[in-house]
């Protein structure tokens, strides 16, 4: 009975001389998959230079969503942030020299993150715009 077992299994393991060419073939996923390109607050500091990206994070108390969207306005103008969401957005995202800012206006807090690619700017930036709340 042990022979035929081991019969049995010898039969099935393929050994013909066609298994080794298909086995080495390569093979290509039919599906494409695209890439991701980093988000644009780290791109200037992926680029290149000694600095890796950083990312400082505050939250404040806020009394309601359209006064948290006005003071981040306000100060994203006093500091001359550009590319700027619409008024009426509870995030609220500007770009100041390399870095990127937001603050979104949630419920009763202020999330403030600004990444960028220099650690001190960017954790001044982020208490600058923190002093608004």
């Amino acid at each position: 009975m042990f022979n035929n077992l081991l019969l049995a299994a010898a039969v099935s393991i393929p050994v013909t001389p066609l298994c080794a060419p298909v086995l080495a073939e390569n093979i290509d996923s039919p599906k494409t998959v695209p890439t991701v390109s980093a988000p644009a607050a780290f791109s200037a500091a992926l680029s290149g230079g000694d600095n890796p990206p950083s990312m400082y994070l505050a939250v404040r108390s806020i009394n309601n969503n359209i006064a948290c969207r006005n003071a981040a306005r306000s100060k994203y103008f006093e500091v001359g942030a550009r590319d700027m969401s619409s008024s009426d957005n509870n995030s609220q995202w500007g770009t100041v020299g390399s870095m990127q800012a937001v603050v979104w206006c949630r419920d009763t807090q202020a999330i403030i993150v600004v990444a960028g690619g220099s650690g001190n700017s960017a954790e001044e930036l982020r208490d600058t715009i923190t002093k608004a709340f």
